[in-house]
Protein backbone atom coordinates (compact mmCIF):
# COMPACT_ATOMS: atom_id res chain seq x y z
CA UNK A 1 0.00 0.00 0.00
CA UNK A 2 0.90 3.09 -0.70
CA UNK A 3 2.26 5.84 1.85
CA UNK A 4 0.10 8.48 1.18
CA UNK A 5 -2.92 6.05 1.67
CA UNK A 6 -1.44 4.96 5.11
CA UNK A 7 -0.95 9.00 5.72
CA UNK A 8 -4.66 9.41 4.68
CA UNK A 9 -6.25 6.83 7.12
CA UNK A 10 -3.94 7.61 9.84
CA UNK A 11 -4.66 11.59 9.72
CA UNK A 12 -8.71 10.22 9.45
CA UNK A 13 -8.72 8.33 12.57
CA UNK A 14 -6.86 10.48 14.89
CA UNK A 15 -9.45 13.03 13.78
CA UNK A 16 -11.57 10.44 15.27
CA UNK A 17 -9.67 10.04 18.95
CA UNK A 18 -6.37 9.92 19.27
CA UNK A 19 -6.04 6.87 21.41
CA UNK A 20 -7.55 4.77 19.06
CA UNK A 21 -5.35 2.54 17.42
CA UNK A 22 -5.31 1.81 13.51
CA UNK A 23 -3.67 -0.83 10.93
CA UNK A 24 -4.34 -1.00 7.36
CA UNK A 25 -3.44 -3.75 5.85
CA UNK A 26 -3.82 -4.64 1.61
CA UNK A 27 -6.19 -7.02 1.09
CA UNK A 28 -7.10 -9.04 -2.09
CA UNK A 29 -6.41 -6.46 -4.83
CA UNK A 30 -8.57 -3.23 -4.88
CA UNK A 31 -9.19 -3.75 -0.92
CA UNK A 32 -7.30 -2.19 2.15
CA UNK A 33 -8.68 -3.29 5.66
CA UNK A 34 -8.73 -0.83 8.43
CA UNK A 35 -8.50 -2.55 11.69
CA UNK A 36 -9.30 -0.41 14.88
CA UNK A 37 -8.49 -1.49 18.25
CA UNK A 38 -9.47 -0.21 21.42
CA UNK A 39 -9.45 -1.38 24.99
CA UNK A 40 -12.81 -3.28 24.32
CA UNK A 41 -11.91 -5.05 21.50
CA UNK A 42 -11.62 -4.49 17.86
CA UNK A 43 -13.27 -3.99 14.65
CA UNK A 44 -12.56 -4.04 10.86
CA UNK A 45 -13.60 -2.05 7.80
CA UNK A 46 -13.03 -3.06 4.26
CA UNK A 47 -11.78 0.50 1.95
CA UNK A 48 -11.19 0.55 -1.84
CA UNK A 49 -8.00 2.20 -2.54
CA UNK A 50 -10.26 4.21 -5.11
CA UNK A 51 -12.01 5.51 -2.19
CA UNK A 52 -8.74 5.95 0.22
CA UNK A 53 -7.67 8.44 -3.54
CA UNK A 54 -10.45 10.20 -3.71
CA UNK A 55 -10.42 11.22 0.35
CA UNK A 56 -7.01 12.97 -0.21
CA UNK A 57 -8.88 16.00 -0.58
CA UNK A 58 -11.22 17.59 2.38
CA UNK A 59 -15.08 16.74 1.55
CA UNK A 60 -17.29 14.13 1.25
CA UNK A 61 -15.23 11.40 0.39
CA UNK A 62 -13.38 11.98 3.55
CA UNK A 63 -16.33 12.61 5.63
CA UNK A 64 -17.48 9.27 4.28
CA UNK A 65 -14.54 7.13 5.43
CA UNK A 66 -14.51 8.84 9.01
CA UNK A 67 -18.50 8.22 9.43
CA UNK A 68 -17.48 4.53 8.35
CA UNK A 69 -15.04 4.30 10.82
CA UNK A 70 -16.67 5.99 13.69
CA UNK A 71 -19.61 3.02 13.29
CA UNK A 72 -16.56 0.65 13.52
CA UNK A 73 -15.78 2.29 16.65
CA UNK A 74 -19.12 2.27 18.00
CA UNK A 75 -19.29 -1.23 17.31
CA UNK A 76 -16.53 -1.63 19.80
CA UNK A 77 -18.32 0.13 22.27
CA UNK A 78 -21.57 -1.37 21.84
CA UNK A 79 -20.18 -5.02 22.22
CA UNK A 80 -22.33 -7.15 24.66
CA UNK A 81 -19.56 -7.61 27.68
CA UNK A 82 -18.18 -10.96 28.44
CA UNK A 83 -20.68 -13.37 30.63
CA UNK A 84 -18.63 -13.06 33.92
CA UNK A 85 -21.07 -15.34 36.73
CA UNK A 86 -18.40 -13.88 39.41
CA UNK A 87 -19.19 -10.61 38.88
CA UNK A 88 -22.93 -10.84 39.37
CA UNK A 89 -24.38 -9.03 42.03
CA UNK A 90 -25.80 -11.35 44.70
CA UNK A 91 -29.34 -10.81 45.26
CA UNK A 92 -30.58 -10.39 49.05
CA UNK A 93 -34.20 -11.39 50.27
CA UNK A 94 -35.64 -8.11 51.19
CA UNK A 95 -38.92 -10.15 52.80
CA UNK A 96 -40.69 -10.34 49.71
CA UNK A 97 -44.01 -12.64 49.65
CA UNK A 98 -42.69 -15.97 49.26
CA UNK A 99 -43.54 -19.77 49.95
CA UNK A 100 -41.44 -19.97 53.67
CA UNK A 101 -43.50 -16.34 53.95
CA UNK A 102 -46.98 -17.55 54.07
CA UNK A 103 -47.62 -15.24 51.46
CA UNK A 104 -48.96 -17.45 48.03
CA UNK A 105 -51.22 -19.84 49.12
CA UNK A 106 -54.31 -19.91 51.16
CA UNK A 107 -53.38 -19.01 55.23
CA UNK A 108 -53.11 -22.07 57.38
CA UNK A 109 -55.65 -22.07 60.69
Amino acid sequence: MAQEHQLILGAIVRSIDKKLEWEALSSQGDIVRLTVRQAGGEASIDVTRSEVAAASEPGTDRNRIRERVKRAQKRIYDAKPAYMPWRLPKIEPIGAPGPRGGGWGASRR
